[in-house]
């Protein structure tokens, strides 16, 4: 077995989003290894022990250690990116413990894996051991031809992320310095995986960074009734583009056979709302708001066609969720959705104008609406699909990348 240590800021095994993600890639990497995995402290450490509590077993192979993050609220709200500033000083003490640590442990590799974002990639390459990052992710710019379809707020707040990544991944050194320092690198993502060559020079391994949380029970694959239910899950965020979504089955020719449910909430919901009322569609919406996650599960098993209108996630879990459950998924042709979606499981949409965008979304709402039989096959390969992106994959993933680095000769020396 191979001693590793994780960096996982972020790492829970009952919440999904980052530290899910951390938790599942842990618990993968240490099937066949043993690891020492640093998290933060106030955020996550009750939730490990509890599940140490419930599952020893899965501890075999684990040991925590924890560092709380210092953090102002106050000064978060008035400046959001200050977040980075006490992130920072976070990772400069998981080095100065990382050291501490090798000292009795002696690692033979060290892995930085969350948060997944670019911009902060620790201090652990200053370590004289050899390092895997990743998955990474972050690089994705949201079409600018798009920003105003999100709104003012939207158009504002991604042109500025998009002009701050692009001078960050240019000009970060720190960044550059551990992307070169790395002896492997893993993209979150095709796209990212295109950027890291063009920007650092370096190959990379593309692993999503979202996998399935927890098993479901085999779909049914029945024909639909008379009426199409179509799903939209999701923060109610300029990012997430509802009110293309909404806009496009107001142009669906089969309007009157359609049934929308729409799961979430937040600061576009009231928007979204009023246009669904503008183009007289409401009527065919229901409005879930956020829901406890078994019932959301239960409302997407019953919806025959899953949408995701997003311009700015890497990938997001709900999509393999969807998947699982036996939904063909419509979704734009960009960043992880491109990968994961292919045309045995569902449509992708290109991103070249608004106009273009809702005509080709209700096009393939209608084309599934249609055909019948075509739903029902892409549903079973939507199934399918979804089991090629589990943790047991990952798992043969991730050891053939300790093995090739535990094999090369500088590790034997």
């Amino acid at each position: 077995m191979l001693k590793i240590l994780v960096n996982a800021y972020a790492c829970s095994p009952y919440l999904g989003s980052e530290p899910g993600m951390g938790w599942n890639f842990i618990q993968a990497i240490s099937k066949n290894n043993k690891v020492v995995v640093i998290t933060e402290l106030d955020e996550f450490k009750k939730d490990i022990e509890k599940k140490q509590i419930e599952s020893p077993e899965l501890f075999n192979n684990l040991t925590f250690y924890y560092i709380r993050r210092v953090h102002n609220n106050k000064i978060r709200k008035i400046w959001p990116p200050s977040y980075y500033w006490y992130y920072k000083a976070w990772q400069k003490d998981v080095y100065k413990l990382a050291k501490k640590l090798d000292l009795e442990y002696n690692f033979d590799i060290i892995h930085q894996l969350n948060m997944v974002g670019f911009r902060e990639p620790g201090f652990l390459w200053k370590l004289n051991k050899p390092l895997v990052w990743g998955p990474i992710g972050g690089l994705e710019i949201s079409p600018w031809k798009l920003l105003p379809s999100m709104g003012l707020y939207g158009m504002c707040f991604y042109g500025c992320r998009n002009i701050i990544n692009l001078y960050q991944m240019h000009f970060l050194r720190r960044v550059k310095k551990c992307a070169l320092k790395s002896h492997v690198l893993i993209s979150a993502t095709q796209e990212t995986k295109d950027k890291i060559k063009r920007l650092w020079g370096k190959d990379s391994i593309v692993i999503p960074e979202v996998g399935l949380l927890e098993e479901f029970e085999k779909p049914e694959f029945k024909a639909r009734g008379s009426v199409m239910k179509v799903c939209w899950s999701g923060q109610h965020t300029p990012g997430k583009s509802l009110n293309l979504f909404i806009e496009a089955i107001s142009k669906s020719r089969n309007i009157d056979n359609l049934e929308i449910h729409i799961i979430g909430k937040g600061v576009c919901t009231n928007k979204c709302v009023k246009i669904a009322n503008q183009l007289n569609i409401n009527s065919k919406i229901i409005w879930h708001g956020w829901i406890q996650k078994k019932d959301a599960v239960k409302i997407i098993s019953q919806c025959d066609l899953f949408c995701i209108t997003s311009l700015k996630d890497i990938t997001s879990t709900v999509l393999l969720e969807a998947l699982s459950l036996g939904l063909p998924v419509i979704t734009f042709d960009l960043f992880g959705f491109s990968n994961i979606v292919d045309s045995s499981c569902g449509i992708k949409i290109q991103t070249n104008t608004k106009k273009q965008i809702i005509g080709d979304l209700a096009n393939a709402i209608d084309f599934f609406f249609e055909h019948e039989s075509i739903r029902q096959e892409k549903a079973i390969n939507a199934y399918k699909r979804a089991n090629e992106y589990d943790w047991s994959g990952k798992m043969l993933i991730l050891d053939e990348i300790y093995n090739s680095i535990k094999n090369k000769p500088e590790m034997n020396k």
